[in-house]
């Protein structure tokens, strides 16, 4: 990313915007792995990070502390159902994290960081092709407009209003319970809410978190860059449990 694009309103942290920050950063931060290609199940998904403007190779060392952790690992495939994110380790060799791939086909690998040298924020993506799972699911991913979903008991709504390329989107953000009862929210990764949003063709990311701006309310700032379908994951914790809510936008 770029010196990154901070879209902080109100007391909004908003961590990884996208545009066309994600591109600089990758200029700079490259992902490298250790293998393009894994059996599905649990993997121990290797690589290294390399800074091309210095040639050398980002330890753990060289990165700050961001929502609790160094390192922030983004895994999704084309179709944009399977999601992970996970936080990789380094051995002072290598960074590695355990990956569970159930589905074959290609995923993208983003990892996710804040380098200590000069604060800023980066972006770095590559492909992984998983093989001997369950069958490809269908491609293109199709997004139909979908800002209610469930997990378990709990729910979550995203407000409505159309949504322009290119322009700051204010959605609200709600959480409740299918059966009347309330959620019990404590903080996910030091933030309310984790949002992770890709277009349809998955190539780039958005990462914002929402402020708190009521009883299991809070206001997600976001600019998306282009037209399009786009995924949402909500992720949150809800009576001590993680929950991941799959959403879609459309944006015009």
């Amino acid at each position: 990313m770029k010196k990154i694009n901070f879209v902080m309103p109100l007391l909004l942290l908003s961590f990884f915007t996208l545009a066309d920050a994600a591109s600089q950063s990758e200029n700079r931060i490259k992902l490298e792995p250790v293998a393009t290609a894994v059996s599905a199940g649990s993997v121990t998904y290797k690589f290294m990070l390399l800074d091309s403007s210095s040639s050398k190779m980002i330890r753990d060392s060289d990165l700050v502390v961001a929502h609790e952790k160094k390192l922030h690992m983004i895994i999704y495939d084309s179709s944009l159902t399977e999601f992970q994110h996970i936080h990789p380790e380094f051995d002072g060799k290598i960074w590695s994290a355990t990956a569970q791939f159930s589905a074959n086909g290609d995923y993208w690998v983003w990892a996710q960081g804040e380098l200590n040298s000069d604060r800023s924020e980066f972006s770095a993506s590559t492909k992984l092709l998983v093989s001997g799972g369950s069958p490809t699911k269908p491609l293109p991913p199709s997004l139909a407009d979908a800002r209610t979903g469930t997990s378990g008991l709990s729910r979550v709504s995203l407000s409505s209003g159309r949504l322009m390329a290119g322009k700051m989107a204010m959605l609200d953000l709600t959480m409740s319970r299918t059966d009347g009862t309330k959620p019990v929210l404590t903080p996910y990764m030091g933030a309310f809410a984790h949002i992770i949003a890709t277009p349809s063709s998955g190539d780039s990311l958005i990462h914002v978190h929402p402020v708190t701006t009521g009883d299991a309310k809070g206001m997600i700032h976001a600019t998306f860059p282009k037209a399009g379908s786009y995924r949402l994951w909500i992720q949150y914790i809800d009576a001590g449990t993680l929950k991941e809510v799959p959403l879609a936008v459309k944006v015009f």
